[in-house]
């Protein structure tokens, strides 16, 4: 007996896309929003920037610094959302998330990343562990961030949190780019 395609028809509207449908709403390239952000520094020339890539169930955040809007530093972050941590070994004593502190990477020493969809396509929580180097010597960090599409897909919230540190920061972002079809 030959199957009718209106019965095939639902069947394939039902069936899960690649990955690539689940994440289109955050991916992109994203600009710093200094309104609604946490005023943690004097951002002076430098500004944040976040390109978020999917391709084959992986997703690749990368966290770049602009200076006068040339990349001055970038850190990628790769993972498969819902799967093991990926460790991976640090190359610059830059630390991104606190650059103007004096607060360093430790290169040489292994960072772990993993992440998982809070809300397909609109919600991202990655979580880093690494060491870093401090005046006192050198201590873990784990850092939980938050990535969350805002309505309309034109604003990112970034909401951070360090195990050093009690409160989050919030950074906002807005879409530079129409996201990838």
């Amino acid at each position: 007996m030959k199957p009718s395609i209106g019965f095939i028809l639902p069947l394939l509207i039902l069936l899960p896309g690649p990955l690539k449908s689940a994440g289109p709403g955050l991916e992109g390239k994203w600009t710093f929003v200094p309104a609604g952000s946490t005023d943690i520094a004097s951002w002076g020339n430098s500004r944040p920037q976040i390109d978020i890539f999917s391709a084959d169930g992986i997703v690749r955040v990368i966290h770049s610094w602009l200076d006068r809007g040339n990349v001055a530093y970038a850190d990628t972050f790769e993972f498969r959302p819902g799967g093991d941590a990926v460790t991976s070994t640090t190359r610059s004593e830059v630390w991104p998330e606190n650059w103007f502190m004096g607060v360093l990477s430790s290169p040489e020493d292994p960072r772990t990343v993993s992440g998982r969809w809070l809300e397909a396509g609109s919600s991202l929580r990655v979580v880093t562990g690494e060491t870093l180097r401090t005046s006192q010597g050198k201590t873990a960090m784990t850092t939980t961030r938050d990535y969350t599409l805002g309505s309309g897909g034109k604003t990112l919230t970034v909401s951070e949190k360090r195990s050093s540190r009690p409160s989050p920061v919030v950074l906002v972002f807005e879409r530079k780019e129409p996201p990838p079809k």
